[in-house]
């Protein structure tokens, strides 16, 4: 758990593109900004409301969810290779979860290197366990996670940015591993729970319904429940199907 609360601590840190817009000069033409790295650093303590204190507050609370989800996976899974797999998955959602809650974008410094960790843990959990079959269903459910979400960024790109389609293809990969049951779970509760989050957020701010919110904190809140409480939803919802 401490690791896991130090490495939550550290995910606050992570760099991520932030949106520059174009200046405008007399006329209403465009005029391109200087070239800027593909990465910046998220907001400072003195560029967030609450400066440093509102930073630190943040990283502790990182650290403590992180650690906490990292005991909860040990508990749930035991000392088998799939832990680790889990474990990084774990890591990558409350990264990516900060950063979205802050600038409102899904990292590809963050998913890529989580995807592959990913990826190779899951193939080595599969190769101990000489069950293949996991690893198809994974491969399965993160190309059809990626597809379903590929279609809806494509139709309605307003309403849902790339990294997010990023995202539920990593999490379609790891749920899947456990079974395509799991998958549904696991963004059924991903889609509640941002549903959830944006009715909270309308009611408060007075908005309506185009009002654009970060998705990655609720399908990692699903992928979590997919994962740890999947098999007792299925088997409540389907007994023996688990």
């Amino acid at each position: 758990m401490v690791v896991g609360s130090v490495l939550g601590a550290f995910a606050t840190r992570v760099r991520a593109p932030v949106p520059v817009p174009a200046p405008a000069v007399p006329g209403g033409v465009p005029v391109l900004p200087p070239a800027v790295p593909d990465v910046a650093p998220l907001p400072s303590g003195a560029d967030v409301p609450g400066g440093s204190g509102r930073v630190a507050l943040d990283r502790l609370a990182a650290g403590v969810v992180t650690g906490g989800l990292l005991a909860v996976a040990a508990h749930h899974f035991g000392a088998v290779p799939a832990l680790a797999a889990y474990c990084v998955l774990f890591v990558g959602l409350v990264a990516v979860s900060v950063v979205d809650l802050r600038v409102g974008l899904v990292p590809r410094t963050v998913i890529y290197p989580v995807s592959v960790l990913l990826g190779v843990a899951l193939v080595a959990a599969s190769a101990v366990a000489g069950d293949w079959r996991a690893l198809g269903e994974a491969v399965i459910g993160g190309a059809l996670a990626f597809a379903v979400f590929f279609a809806i960024w494509f139709l309605y790109p307003r309403g849902l940015g790339f990294g997010d389609v990023r995202l539920a293809a990593a999490i379609g990969f790891g749920l899947g591993w456990l079974g395509l049951l799991h998958l549904y779970v696991g963004f059924l509760v991903g889609f509640l729970a941002g549903a959830a989050f944006g009715l909270v957020v309308m009611v408060r701010r007075g908005t309506g319904r185009k009002t654009r919110m970060p998705f990655a904190p609720a399908l990692a809140v699903g992928a979590v429940v997919g994962v740890i409480w999947g098999s007792q939803i299925i088997n409540a919802w389907l007994p023996g199907h688990s």
